[in-house]
């Protein structure tokens, strides 16, 4: 076994705690589950692990892979308590996958792959950044506006509130007035996908309550439900 230095042992951990800290600093800022400090605590147990396994014991013979295996299998706990299921909608799977990979920069810096761990959490930040916003889904994403003329005390916009909301869209901006006991009201929306859109004016046209809405779900200015 190559005899390491204390000193660069420390170090690994070091690199490995810092590119933990990238990650979860990322993670912080969109205000995740997993934050700056998980990611780091992870990577850095990672890397001790490794460090232990690999240098903690003077029989070479000690198979120096099964460390790591372990850290994979115990890492998936940790990343399963991120990820919370609401009806059909489940998240947390991107703040799972940046834990296993604080894991994965843990393992290749205590091992000794500098290079390749640097590499490996520079790649990581360059998919969480910018691919995401490079996604088919925020793509196809667009503003839409639906006008609707309907008899109050239904409570229509709770559900289009919340048809919107399990899209990944946004209400931006609303305006109502009132005529003859009748409510108009004008909603403009962001970040909604073409055929969820059409999804949720078929979902106002559907209810009793809605006497017109613009526009109607059978517009051919709609595209398909893809």
């Amino acid at each position: 076994m190559t005899n390491v230095s204390t000193l660069e042992l420390v170090g690994r951990l070091a690199l490995a705690a810092g590119l933990g800290s990238l990650l979860g600093y990322e993670r912080e800022a969109r205000s995740k589950t997993a934050g700056l400090r998980t990611h780091t605590l992870v990577a850095l147990g990672a890397a001790l692990f490794t460090v232990a396994g690999a240098f903690g014991s003077s029989d070479e013979s000690v198979d120096q892979t099964r460390v790591a295996a372990q850290v994979v299998t115990g890492i998936g706990f940790i990343g399963a308590g991120t990820i919370i299921r609401s009806g059909l909608k489940v998240t947390g799977l991107t703040t799972a996958t940046t834990l296993w990979m604080a894991a994965a920069l843990g393992v290749a810096s205590g091992v000794g792959l500098y290079e390749v761990a640097a590499a490996g959490g520079a790649i990581a930040l360059f998919t969480l950044i910018l691919l995401g916003t490079l996604s088919p889904s925020r793509l196809w994403r667009t503003s839409r506006r639906i006008e609707m003329l309907y008899q109050p005390g239904s409570g229509t916009l709770g559900p289009l509130y919340t048809a919107v909301q399990n899209a990944g869209g946004e209400v931006k901006q609303l305006w109502m007035s009132e005529e003859n006991g009748l409510r108009h009201v004008t909603v403009s929306l962001t970040r909604v996908k073409d055929s969820d859109f059409l999804t949720i004016t078929q979902m106002l046209a559907a209810r009793e309550e809605v006497l017109e809405i613009v526009p109607p779900p059978w517009s051919p200015d709609l595209p398909p439900d893809l």
